[in-house]
């Protein structure tokens, strides 16, 4: 389907371009006898006329109009048939080879009345002067008989010509001392005025369409690659759109599109280089684009031949004079279609492997195969005919864009495949988490109900027992005969402490209260018994807070304090701990400080054990809050433990 959508888009832009061309007539005109007879049909509507046929030939001069009317004018040394070559040809007593200079002549026969016509001169080699009756009328470069008085130039001439329907004497001066063929690739074309400028406009405009769609395509593949360098093969495109512009706006294909915009000082034989080096250069970058992207299909070794071609090449350039470049770049052609058809078997094995993208890239490099042979054989002189490869080049482009869209629409639709895997794993894991923290607060909720548990048995067996025995010891104290006896003074302070601290222990397991009016010990009750049973300075700091913060974060805050102080008084030689529990703004902090011994870099905390320690921040992770045990400003341990608030805002009270 893809494939579909990009065909009929390839061809949609194709027929915006070929449907604003007018149906234009090409009349091969008969030229016989060195005179060429424009008929009547010139004066409809997009009649064109090519000017087939044998012209006049002075070989190895170049006359002027001036110089052919004197009476002793040379005779002509043969003729020649144009558009055609002149190598391989006799004229006279000489014969042709590739390069030379020659004048020309032609006569017209144009029909009555006045009428303004337009020649067009193209790919002329490589420098000519035309004369219409003597009068200057075209001119590309300086003709010259040997290359060091020839200044060559391409380009494309439309010559103005005013007919009065008298015979028009054609003089054209052409030298080639830089190519490998010297001629007339194309044919002169004449038409009235104003319908070969039509059609030169329409070619700059698709010349400019085409460039400027390679344009924002390569910058826009090579920003791509600039913000994911891993993706090699959007550089790779992108450097090969720009390759492709430097070629076509420098080339036949485009009428030298590039004429129109660079500067004068720059010669059109620094164009042609240029054109040449983004020619080979495109060719090298199109084989790594194509193994980025099938790096199993494409050979590794073939890719260091392509590359070797280029610097062969580029080499050759600069060694070889003119002429040997222009064969140079018949042997370059050569070797790109031997790539291509590379390119075209492995890629064929890419859609039988169903690759992605691959029969996109197949279907253009088919396309560029097919407009490639056939300029192949025109810039040969086996055939006549325009230059496809723009078009060629514009296929490959649309498909192979195409094809990395898909590939990059794709690598978006795995992103979001594995995004919504990831929140769904989050979702997950999120869940998983309320779970195990709902787990780890029955937990807590087990243990203080454990603990009352304990507590209340502790309370009702134990201290009610220790509370009968200090009664009986009580009842006998009173009998004379052992009253003040040693062994029950000290019966009497082991029950009484034994009592004590079994009530104490009771009421150290009961739950914590979170009011005034709920039994249970509280912060200040932990603390006061810690003091006097420790005989340390004990002091509480506390901002009592909200309901909110009630329920188990009160109980594990008390716990923690608990473990807390119990380290610092057994463990830490502390002799002054201060107990701070505040509510600021959303969250609850607990801190106690001490001012013992501290932390040892090489053991666990001091105090600890590693248990201790373990069990605070299993507590403290329970009711998901921050804790940390440090080393205090001075000396000493401080522990602290952070906790949100359940509503989101604590208004605490000062108690």
């Amino acid at each position: 389907m893809a494939l579909v959508s990009v065909v009929l888009l390839f061809c949609a832009i194709l027929w915006m371009v070929f449907s604003t061309t007018d149906n234009n007539t090409i009349i091969d005109l008969d030229v016989r006898d060195g005179v060429a007879i424009i008929p009547e049909t010139l004066h409809e509507h997009g009649a064109i006329l090519a000017l087939r046929g044998p012209w006049q030939v002075y070989w190895g001069h170049l006359f002027t109009p001036d110089d052919l009317q004197r009476p002793d004018a040379p005779a002509p040394d043969g003729t020649l048939r144009l558009p055609g070559i002149w190598r391989g040809h006799s004229f006279g007593d000489e014969f042709a080879g590739g390069t030379g200079a020659a004048t020309f002549r032609l006569r017209l026969a144009p029909p009555a009345g006045n009428t303004m016509l337009t020649l067009r001169l193209f790919d002329l080699r490589l420098a000519y002067r035309l004369w219409a009756n003597g009068t200057l009328v075209a001119e590309s470069g300086k003709p010259g008989l040997d290359a060091a008085n020839e200044q060559p130039d391409r380009s494309l001439v439309l010559a103005p010509l005013e007919t009065t329907g008298q015979p028009v004497d054609l003089v054209l001066q052409m030298s080639n001392h830089g190519f490998r063929e010297g001629g007339i690739g194309d044919p002169i074309l004449l038409a009235k005025a104003g319908i070969l400028e039509t059609a030169r406009d329409r070619e700059w405009i698709f010349s400019a369409f085409f460039c400027g769609i390679l344009l924002v395509a390569g910058t826009y593949h090579l920003l791509i690659y600039f913000l994911r360098p891993r993706e090699i093969s959007f550089f790779y495109f992108g450097t090969y759109c720009l390759l492709i512009i430097g070629y076509a706006a420098n080339s036949n294909s485009t009428y030298w599109l590039s004429r129109a915009v660079v500067p004068e000082w720059i010669g059109p034989v620094a164009l042609d280089q240029l054109a040449l080096a983004c020619y080979v250069l495109s060719g090298a970058i199109l084989f790594r684009f194509y193994r980025s992207l099938f790096p199993s299909d494409f050979s590794k070794r073939l890719q260091a031949v392509s590359d070797l071609r280029v610097v062969v090449f580029l080499l050759s350039v600069l060694a070889f004079p003119p002429v040997w470049q222009s064969w140079l770049v018949l042997l370059l052609m050569l070797a790109g279609l031997l790539f291509t058809s590379y390119f075209l078997v492995r890629l064929s094995v890419c859609v039988v492997k169903r690759k992605p993208g691959a029969i996109l890239l197949f279907s253009g490099a088919v396309l560029l195969a097919s407009t490639s042979i056939h300029d192949v054989l025109v810039h040969a002189d086996v055939i006549e005919g325009e230059y496809m490869i723009l078009y060629g080049l514009f296929a490959l482009v649309v498909f192979q864009s195409s094809a990395l869209a898909m590939h990059y629409a794709q690598s978006f639709q795995t992103v979001e495949l594995l995004s919504e895997d990831l929140h769904r794993n989050l979702d997950a894991l999120k869940a998983e988490m309320n779970r195990r923290r709902e787990l780890e607060a029955e937990v807590v909720w087990v243990s203080e109900e454990e603990r009352r548990r304990v507590s209340y048995q502790i309370h009702d067996g134990l201290c009610q027992q220790l509370t009968a025995a200090r009664l009986r010891y009580s009842m006998l104290s009173n009998i004379a005969a052992v009253k003040d006896t040693q062994p029950m003074v000290e019966l009497g302070r082991v029950l009484s402490a034994a009592t004590e601290d079994a009530y104490a222990l009771s009421r150290g397991m009961w739950p914590v209260a979170h009011g005034s009016d709920l039994t249970g010990p509280t912060i200040d009750e932990l603390v006061d018994s810690a003091r006097r049973t420790s005989g340390v300075e004990i002091n509480l700091r506390q901002h009592w807070p909200c309901e909110s913060c009630a329920g188990e974060n009160l109980s594990v805050l008390y716990r923690i304090a608990q473990e807390a102080i119990a380290n610092a008084v057994r463990h830490a030689e502390a002799t002054r701990v201060d107990v701070s529990l505040v509510c600021e703004g959303e969250e609850t902090i607990l801190e106690v400080k001490d001012d013992g011994v501290g932390l040892s870099p090489d053991q666990p905390p001091a105090g600890t054990g590693g248990l201790g320690l373990r069990i605070m921040r299993y507590r403290a992770s329970a009711i998901g809050a921050e804790f940390s045990i440090d080393d205090a400003p001075g000396g000493g341990t401080v522990v602290r433990c952070r906790v949100l608030c359940h509503n989101g805002t604590c208004s605490a009270g000062a108690s």
